[in-house]
């Protein structure tokens, strides 16, 4: 095949699009396995901000419903930051397909990169190592009893000084962390929303560039062939 200036070795370029595209497909389930895990533990800690009768509830530890909710939300908080860490790694393979295309991961690592340098990112990717290898996240309930409109008045955070008990957080959620007073702690909603709209506008834009990365003259030109090498069909 020719782009006009130059004949392309189709046989190769095809080998090289069909090994990117099963990558891309990769991590687009990657993605939305971890938006529909991000999306029930979100309609979850909702739930008790408009259910007074649950929010009620959740301030009585023990008793039935309070019990069933805190196992569903452990479920869905271990599902949720699971599915980050297969998503980062699935990205991460995606990139070293495409280690020899710089324009294209230099972009996306200079874009991931703010993503990571936010508290909220750099604290929910370290809870996972967290829940798997010291315990059950630290609760911390308050319940207003006088709420604002369209609230129950309960809140929901995670408690910075039992977080810091565990020694093994990277130095930014450990700054994160200390941050916070004694009664205090991340709201693990708010967490959760802040690092998943960035995370939506990181892989928006990468799912962007699938076709526009084949189609890049830059890319194209790697698979020149020689006119020596080109195949000259004679006439007839």
């Amino acid at each position: 095949m020719s782009d006009g200036q130059f004949t392309i070795d189709g046989g190769r370029m095809g080998t090289w699009v069909r090994g990117g595209d099963e990558h891309w497909g990769i991590v687009g389930r990657a993605w939305t396995i971890f938006a529909l895990n991000t999306s029930d533990l979100v309609n979850l800690l909702n739930a008790a901000a408009s259910d007074p009768v649950l929010s009620l509830q959740l301030m009585q530890d023990g008793i039935e419903g309070s019990t069933e909710y805190w196992d569903e939300l452990d479920r869905r908080l271990h599902n949720q930051v699971a599915s980050v860490g297969s998503l980062i790694d699935h990205t991460r393979n995606l990139m070293r397909y495409f280690d020899d295309v710089p324009f294209f991961v230099d972009q996306f690592n200079e874009r991931n990169q703010r993503v990571r340098e936010m508290s909220e990112a750099s604290f929910l990717r370290d809870l996972r190592n967290y829940l798997i290898h010291y315990g059950a996240v630290p609760r911390v309930q308050t319940l207003n009893l006088v709420p604002p409109p369209e609230s129950t008045g309960y809140s929901f955070k995670l408690s910075a000084p039992k977080l810091l008990e565990w020694e093994k957080w990277s130095a930014p959620t450990r700054a994160y962390l200390s941050g916070f007073g004694e009664s205090d702690g991340p709201v693990l909603r708010a967490d959760v929303v802040a690092y998943a709209n960035a995370m939506q506008e990181l892989f928006r834009w990468l799912f962007e560039q699938r076709v526009a990365v084949f189609k890049d003259p830059r890319v194209l030109v790697r698979f020149r062939m020689d006119p020596q090498d080109e195949v000259v069909t004679p006439p007839s």
